[in-house]
C-alpha cells in the first residue's frame, strides 16, 4: 500500500494505492542530460524545416511574439521566452522592436500580476505585453475564408509587425487533436466570429452529440483541425517555438521552426510520452487535472474530464479533482445548466446559438448521463446538482460514496495528471 498526493488547485489530497485493484495511468518518464534552458536553446538552434532565426530576421525588424494566457502558465513561458528573446537580441532585434501578445482567444483579459506571471519580472520590465481582444472589431483584419466557410479575422496589431513568432505548449486537445502550433493563432489572436465558426465543427453534423471525428490525438480527417490549418495559412507565421512539459512541471522537450512540421514533430514526441495504453476500462477513475492553473475553472477542467472518460466503463464513476477557484469560467455554462430541462433542449439551443462555452456545458450534461461524475471542488453544489454532478469537499468523502456503490471487486484507475495524459485502449474492448 502506497500513498499518492493528487493536486486540487493549490492543495493536495492523499489517496492510498492498493496494487491489487488500483492502476496508475501516467506518462512515460523522459530522461535528458540538458537543462530546461538548454532544451529550448537546442530547439532554436536546430529548427525543423526552417532557416535559423538569424537567417530569417535582419537587424531592426519588428517581431510580434504570440504567447499563451494564464491558463497555460504551467508551460513555463517565462523560461522559454527568456531564451527566445536572448536569441532575438543576438539577431539585432532590440527589445523595443518586440511585442508580446497574449493569445487569450475568447478568454477574459488578464491582470498585471498575471502578465508578470506569464513572462517574468525581467521581460515584463523590458518588453511591451498586450492581451488580444477577440471582440474588438476595430483591431481585427479580415484575411480570408476557409473552404468550410470560416471567416478569418486576425489581430491587426500582430499583422502590422514584420514577423509573427507563435509560441506555446503541446498537449492532447479534445477538439483539435493537439494543442499548440496553429492554435496560437486561431483561436489565440483570432476574432470571436472566427473562433465560433471554427469550433462549431465540434457538433455532430449527422446527429446528436459531439462530432466523432473531432477528438484528441486525431488530426487526419478532423474537420476542426483541418479548418484551423486553412485559417492559419492566411497568416503564415515566420517561426514556431513549442515546449512539452512533463508531469513534474519541467520542460522535457521543445521544437522550433516551421509552424506546421515542427508542431507535427512535437505531436509525435507527445504521443510517445503521454499516450498511455490500458488493457481495459475500469469501473472507477480518479483523476486530477494537475492542479492550478489547469483547474482554474470548470471550462478548463473539462479537458481532464474528457481524458478520464477514455479510461472509464460506460456507467462507471469518475472522481475529478478540480478546485475551479474562478467558478465555471463562463456565465453561458450556467445558463445551459439552468435554463433547460433536457439535453435535447440544450442541444437544439447550442446548434442554433453556438458558442464554445455552451457546447462544453451541453457535453457535460451528456457525460453526466453516461457516467456518474463526482467533483472534489469549490463549485456551487446546487448548480452542479442540476447537471447531475455531485460536488464534495474532500477526496475521502467522494471515495466513500463510490465505495458504497460497489459490492465486490472493482478496478480503479488513478490519473495524477489527467490534463496531460491520454489513455488509449488496446485490449479486447478496443
Amino acid at each position: 500500500m502506497t500513498i499518492l498526493n493528487l493536486k486540487c488547485g493549490q492543495t493536495e489530497f492523499p489517496i492510498r494505492i492498493d496494487a491489487n485493484h488500483v492502476t496508475l495511468i501516467t506518462s512515460k518518464p523522459v530522461e535528458s542530460k540538458l537543462s530546461e534552458i538548454e532544451i529550448v536553446r537546442n530547439a532554436l538552434h536546430n529548427p525543423i524545416d526552417s532557416l535559423r532565426l538569424d537567417e530569417i530576421l535582419k537587424a531592426g525588424d519588428t517581431v510580434a511574439i504570440v504567447i499563451p494566457d494564464v491558463t497555460r502558465a504551467w508551460q513555463k513561458p517565462s523560461l522559454y521566452l527568456g531564451v527566445l528573446v536572448e536569441e532575438l537580441n543576438k539577431c539585432g532585434i532590440d527589445d523595443d522592436r518586440l511585442l508580446f501578445i497574449s493569445g487569450v482567444g475568447t478568454h477574459r483579459k488578464q491582470s498585471e500580476a498575471e502578465h508578470r506571471e506569464l513572462i517574468g519580472d525581467d521581460l515584463y520590465a523590458r518588453i511591451k505585453i498586450v492581451d488580444h481582444d477577440s471582440r474588438d472589431d476595430s483591431n481585427l483584419t479580415y484575411v480570408g475564408t476557409t473552404s468550410r466557410k470560416t471567416e478569418v479575422f486576425i489581430n491587426k496589431l500582430a499583422l502590422s509587425y514584420d514577423h509573427i513568432i507563435v509560441s506555446g505548449g503541446i498537449v492532447f486537445h479534445d477538439l483539435a487533436g493537439f494543442g499548440g502550433g496553429r492554435k496560437g493563432i486561431v483561436p489565440g489572436i483570432a476574432g470571436y466570429k472566427t473562433v465560433m465558426q471554427n469550433h462549431a465543427h465540434s457538433l455532430n453534423p449527422m446527429g446528436s452529440g459531439a462530432n466523432p471525428d473531432v477528438r484528441s490525438n486525431l488530426t487526419d480527417g478532423n474537420p476542426f483541425h483541418e479548418d484551423l490549418m486553412e485559417a492559419v495559412a492566411f497568416v503564415n507565421p515566420s517561426f514556431l517555438l513549442n515546449v512539452l512539459v512533463d508531469e513534474n512541471g519541467s520542460i522535457m522537450h521543445a521544437v522550433a521552426g516551421n509552424y506546421i512540421t515542427a508542431h507535427q514533430a512535437g505531436c509525435e514526441f507527445l504521443r510517445s510520452v503521454d499516450l498511455s495504453q490500458i488493457p481495459f476500462k475500469a469501473e472507477v477513475v480518479v483523476a486530477s487535472c494537475g492542479g492550478y492553473p489547469k483547474d482554474i475553472n470548470f471550462y478548463q477542467a473539462t479537458k481532464s474530464l474528457v481524458n478520464a472518460i477514455h479510461a472509464c466503463k460506460l456507467g462507471g464513476d469518475i472522481l475529478l479533482l478540480a478546485e475551479c477557484n474562478e467558478g465555471l469560467g463562463n456565465p453561458e455554462m450556467e445558463a445551459i445548466y439552468h435554463d433547460f430541462e433536457t439535453n435535447a433542449q440544450r442541444e437544439a439551443h447550442v446548434k442554433e446559438h453556438y458558442t464554445i462555452a455552451k457546447f462544453f456545458a451541453y457535453m457535460t450534461c451528456v457525460w453526466a448521463e453516461e457516467y456518474k461524475i463526482h467533483l472534489v471542488s469549490s463549485l456551487d453544489k446546487d448548480v452542479m446538482k442540476r447537471v447531475g454532478i455531485d460536488v464534495y469537499d474532500s477526496l475521502d468523502e467522494a471515495l466513500h460514496v463510490v465505495h458504497q456503490r460497489y459490492d465486490g471487486a472493482y478496478h480503479v484507475y488513478v490519473m495524477p495528471s489527467a490534463g496531460s495524459t491520454l489513455p488509449e485502449l488496446t485490449g479486447e474492448e478496443a
